[in-house]
Order: C-alpha cells, then structure tokens, then sequence
C-alpha cells in the first residue's frame, strides 16, 4: 500500500480522537498495519487514552474491536480470555445482495478462459467456471438497497421479538454495508444457539408453507393467519393481500382458495422479498472482531460512521455517504487505465485517463483501484 495513503491515515488520526467502545478495557483489539499484511491480535487497553496513542503511535489500515466482553482480552489463547457475554451484531453487506448498479461498477474477470466483462455473475458466461476474479465498488444505489434491508431488520427486532431500538445502533462499513449492534445488557448472555435462531428467524429461514394453511372442502387451501397477525403469519397475510389484489376485490384474504402449489410460490417469494438478508456467519459468532467506530477502512478512506436508528431512518444514501467522508473536496489530478462507471456518488467517464476528483474520491479509487495520484500532496 503507498505511502501517499499511510500520509493521509496519519494526519487523520491526528487530528482526531477515536471514542473508545463501551466497556473498552474488557474489548480485545486487532489491527492491520500499513507496513504488513498479518493482523496484530490480542490487544487490549485500558483507556481511550490508551488506545488513541496506540493508534496514532502505529497508524492502522484497518482496525477492529470484539463484540465479546472478557475478564482477560489480552490473552493469547482465546480459551484463556474469559468470555462474559457479547453484543448482538448482524451484518449487510451488499456483495451478497443482487443490485442492477453492479453493472455499473464491479469487473470480474475469468481465470479459466480470461472472459471479463461488468456485473457479478455467480459463474463466467463464457465458459461455467466459478473461478472469477473480481474487483467490487459500492455507490449510493448499493448503500440505498443495504440501508432498506437495516430498517426492514429494525422492525423484525422491534415487533416480533420487542428489543428497543434506543439499545440499537447501525454503523456504516466503511465499504459496502452496515453493521447493527443490540446494546441490551441482557442479551449479551446469549449463546450461539439462541443467535442462530434469531438470524433464521429474520431471514425467513425454516419457514413452511403447510403451517400458515388450512385446507378448505374444496381441496384448495386458504391462509390460517389474517393482517391482524403479528410475526410472519402477519407479514405473510399482507404480501398475499397485495399480490393477490385483484382476487381479493370480492373476497376476504382468509377465505381465498388457492392450491397448495400457488400458495408456496406465493410464500415464497414473500420470504424472500420481506427477509432480511444478513451475513449469519457474524451474528452467531460471539467471538467476532468488527470495525471499530470512527476509524478509516483502508480500502475506501471513508469512516466507520455510527447513527441512532431515528437519526439513520431520516437520512438518504447520498447523505450516508457524505456523513463518512474523512478527507478534503479539494480537486486533485488521479490517473487510471479502467475505471468504475459509478462510484459512490459520481457518474465517472466512460474510459480510463487523467481526471480531477476530489481528494476523498482519489483516495478511494487510489486504495481500491490502484489509481495513480498525479498531484503533490
């Protein structure tokens, strides 16, 4: 990684302090350097003081915090830390999320037969191999679809299973998505169990048509639940109710026969439009580092930036976006043979070249793209 960002990463963190986690001495800290590609683990500090002049002292590309509380975060062993509970953390990312704007930004490449073109196919149209190369952007479409599927999870965890949203708290990635912490002290006793049921349940995982039925005497089968339902049975009645408009226009929604096969299709298709799409990997692991807030992703320059969920439901992507920006707007020249034809929230040339970008934007495609910085800094 080039000096110029290291530069850019060190004056940053001069400028500024980093509040520290809630609980910061029983938090275990991981950070990657500019000077090597290995994560420095099994940190822990006292303070935010303390951390601050770690920070500044060593000048982090990425850096990290547990969701995990332990009586010793330094331990070397993970056995040895003695696990006290950890927050609630679900994670969205929209490299798993299907956007049209992927078409505008991410490359993928073949290493089988060297076919390349725009988009995230899951496998080369050219020849079937999975084996592909890709280089991904994030824009202010991809936030805007990652930013629905925090407030469709808000109002999982708000309705069905009563957390309050005063305990919750939604960061910005710093790159593709959002991360949503439950800061409830009760729950940080969960273990993996519990969580894996709870990111099953909103992501519709399990769910079976059979049991939201009743057959009717005519051998078709009508909805058990109606809108007055709360939960999926609830969730359920209204996408039914707003697909099957048109049927409904002389029929109450519970008394609607359809067979067997159009209501699993119907269903269906609700879970995978109302579930929330969410990386099950980072909620079940209680032992999970994630970026620490306010710091710089190293391959953005942008900030892990933090909102309440009334504040984050009030602000578009664009705005989102604009929250994380760490560096200057002043112009700068950047040099760069294939660029993303949307990136955050600019429509960039057609063609690769010399361009002049603010200086936040350099940083970005410098970081992610290897863009050449043509102007002193």
């Amino acid at each position: 990684m080039s000096r110029l960002l290291e530069k850019l990463f060190r004056s940053y963190y001069r400028r500024n302090s980093i509040p520290p986690p809630p609980k910061v001495e029983m938090r275990e800290f991981g950070f990657q350097l500019f000077e090597s590609q290995a994560m420095v683990r099994h940190l822990a500090f006292a303070s935010g003081e303390e951390l601050n002049r770690y920070i500044r002292e060593r000048t982090p590309m990425h850096a990290y915090y547990s969701t995990a509380l332990y009586e010793h975060p330094s331990a070397p062993e993970m056995s040895e830390k003695g696990w006290k509970g950890a927050e609630i953390v679900f994670d969205i990312d929209v490299d798993h999320i299907s956007t049209p704007c992927k078409e505008l930004h991410d490359r993928w490449k073949c290493l089988d037969c060297e076919a390349e073109g725009w988009g995230q196919p899951p496998r080369c149209p050219r020849c079937g191999s999975e084996r592909l190369e890709r280089k991904t952007w994030v824009c202010d479409m991809c936030i805007s679809v990652a930013r629905d599927e925090i407030l469709k999870l808000v109002d999982f965890l708000e309705r069905d299973f009563g957390f309050d949203r005063a305990e919750m708290r939604v960061y910005f990635s710093g790159h593709r998505g959002f991360h949503l912490h439950i800061e409830s002290e009760w729950a940080l006793g969960l273990d993996q169990e519990v969580r894996r049921e709870l990111v099953d349940y909103v992501r519709g995982v399990g769910l079976e048509p059979e049991l939201l039925l009743r057959a009717t005497k005519r051998g078709k089968y009508s909805l058990r639940y109606s809108l007055e339902n709360s939960g999926w049975p609830g969730r359920i009645a209204k996408y039914a109710e707003l697909v099957l408009s048109e049927r409904l226009s002389s029929h109450e929604e519970s008394s609607l026969e359809l067979s067997l096969d159009e209501w699993r299709e119907i269903i269906s298709r609700a879970v995978s439009e109302l579930g929330v799409k969410v990386d099950e990997k980072v909620t079940i692991d209680t032992r999970r580092l994630i970026r620490l807030p306010w710091t710089l992703h190293g391959k953005t320059g942008l900030r892990v930036v933090g909102f309440s969920v009334s504040e984050f439901e009030g602000l578009t992507a664009e705005e989102i976006l604009r929250r994380a920006i760490a560096f200057s707007e002043e112009e700068v020249r950047v040099r760069m043979s294939e660029m993303p034809r949307r990136v955050l929230f600019y429509d960039m040339p057609s063609s690769g070249g010399d361009v002049r970008v603010p200086l936040f934007l350099a940083v970005y495609l410098h970081s992610n793209g290897g863009a050449e910085v043509l102007t002193q800094l």
